[in-house]
């Protein structure tokens, strides 16, 4: 099925999909939405298991609102977007909007949203704003250099493996992610990455970066909370193994009666960190370094006041600390 322009719906409700859902070449025309005061529309997934149920290619600016994706059967991603042209001409693949889309992947679908690197090339600047995806594997997936600049607003990942996994940067502010192995995966060194006022529960890992690397890729995580309570055994909730800089601001890992949760700094040269006003909120975390270093010499860490989590029963409750010395990041 192709979409031209804006898509109507039927008077009822549901409407079933056997085959992908295509927008092509249209440059700020496409707009899928609930018709005003009508029914909320559900697209309910019967198709191959190869396909995407939405694919948005060579579009700018398409905008989807107040619908559900519910799979029935298996799809490799609720919506794909991608460019599989190039040259002059072609529409860039950039600045698509979501408003209050529910995907419901029922644990059969592979992506929620993958914006795709068929053609890596402008792919870029997506906003979504109080979207939802359950029982996908992963949430959102931004592969590619050049899909670059995403946008995410209040939305919410739950049960599956990975919330979000970029090879570039991207901005997450408010929201959650529940029941995955890792919150946020970045799967190669590239632009600027921001997690704000995000939390993140019964998460095994918050955070994976890139493999081994010397390259610098700003990570800033700021007022992020972190439950412990399924702490990958080997109690580390951030793994970075590429040059930094991490920043820390104002977040809080751990609490009360979980394991403490550390940040492993595993790279193959100097790694920087910046750790500043956090909370470290599960019992005993004032006698464990939330630092641990493969080579606690390239470990360059700037530390600020952090509040540690004392003992159970403590009358002291907490206390504060302004540095770790480097012989604690073993």
């Amino acid at each position: 099925m192709d979409v031209r322009a804006a898509f109507t719906f039927p008077s009822h409700e549901t409407i079933e999909v056997r085959e992908p859902i295509f927008l092509r070449d249209l440059d700020a025309r496409a707009f899928v939405s609930q018709i005003p005061y009508g029914p909320r529309p559900r697209f309910v997934w019967r198709g191959p298991a190869t396909d995407p149920v939405f694919c948005l290619q060579n579009c700018r600016e398409a905008t989807f609102a107040h619908l559900d994706v519910v799979c029935e059967s298996p799809c490799e991603a609720a919506f794909v977007v991608e460019r599989t042209k190039t040259g002059p001409g072609v529409i860039t693949s950039t600045l698509h909007q979501f408003h209050d889309i529910r995907i419901f992947g029922n644990g059969i679908a592979g992506h929620g949203y993958w914006v795709r690197a068929t053609i890596d090339e402008n792919n870029e600047h997506g906003r979504w704003d109080a979207c939802s995806v359950y029982g996908a594997k992963v949430g959102w997936s931004f592969a590619g250099q050049q899909s670059k600049e995403h946008l995410l607003t209040q939305c919410r990942f739950e049960s599956g493996a990975v919330a979000i996994e970029a090879e570039s940067g991207f901005q997450w502010i408010s929201g959650t992610a529940a029941v995955c192995e890792v919150g946020i995966s970045l799967t190669r060194v590239g632009e600027p990455v921001l997690i704000q006022g995000v939390g993140f529960e019964a998460c095994a890992r918050l955070l994976r970066g890139p493999g081994a690397s010397t390259a610098s890729q700003p990570v800033t995580l700021m007022a992020v909370r972190y439950e412990a309570d399924q702490l990958n055994s080997d109690g580390d909730c951030i793994i970075l193994q590429h040059g930094g800089p991490l920043r820390l601001e104002g977040c809080r890992l751990g609490g009360g009666n979980q394991r403490v949760p550390r940040i492993a700094l595993l790279g193959i040269g100097l790694q920087s960190a910046l750790i500043a006003g956090n909370t470290f909120g599960a019992f005993g975390a004032h006698r464990v370094c939330p630092i641990r270093a493969q080579q606690p010499t390239n470990a360059k860490i700037e530390w600020r006041a952090n509040t540690y989590q004392r003992d159970a029963q403590d009358p002291q409750n907490t206390e504060t600390r302004i540095a770790w010395p480097s012989r604690f990041y073993a």
